[in-house]
């Protein structure tokens, strides 16, 4: 009987993502906070010190257990950053909406997220972003990601590939490992930055 090559890589990548969820877990809420911190200095280091003036900013809202960018968020904002979040529609679209600190959130039907109470936006938002920060659970160092499994990202990123933003992944420095370290597909889409609470990582 011959192997089936994409169900090997799928549970290949899911033995990947539990190990890394569980590590994730084992996070005491202080060392989180520390962390959660640093990142938030790490990204702003570099959006104010890189070339042009960086006025909006697409992110996300961390889930519980994921590097928090809560901090992050607010220093944006903080620094006069426009801030969109996603939102998830039907057939793992996204949409986008302003953030605003202390704003409304709901949780998603569609996914385990907590998603902004507001008017939805489209693509055309990308016109004028200069970095879009997503989520993963690695990335290696060829810039690909390994991600929760929902596939919304490797959707939306094609869409927005001719917009003139640089696309950045947020994973504790841990989890920028060697390229080989985690199957990846065909379909999956690399990344140009990483920031980790410690450093950026550009991408060649």
């Amino acid at each position: 009987m011959t192997a089936n090559p994409t169900k090997n890589h799928d549970s290949g990548k899911k033995a990947v993502r539990a190990s890394i969820r569980a590590a994730r877990d084992s996070m005491d809420a202080a060392t989180r906070a520390e962390l959660s911190g640093k990142l938030a200095d790490t990204v702003l280091g570099y959006l104010t010190q890189s070339t042009g003036i960086v006025r909006k900013v697409a992110a996300y809202t961390s889930s519980p257990g994921e590097p928090d960018t809560s901090k992050l968020l607010d220093a944006l904002v903080d620094e006069g950053i426009e801030v969109f979040l996603p939102v998830c529609e039907p057939d793992f679209a996204l949409s986008w909406a302003a953030f605003t600190p202390g704003m409304e959130f709901q949780r998603s039907t569609l996914a385990p997220v907590m998603e902004p109470a507001g008017p939805r936006l489209g693509t055309e938002i990308f016109d004028d972003i200069n970095t879009l920060i997503i989520p993963a659970l690695a990335i290696d160092e060829q810039g690909l990601r390994l991600g929760q499994g929902g596939g919304y990202y490797d959707r939306f990123l094609p869409l927005i590939e001719d917009s003139p933003v640089r696309v950045a992944a947020i994973v504790y420095d841990n989890e920028y490992v060697p390229a080989g370290s985690f199957p990846v597909a065909e379909h999956d889409q690399p990344v140009d930055l990483v920031f980790t609470p410690a450093e950026v990582h550009q991408i060649i």
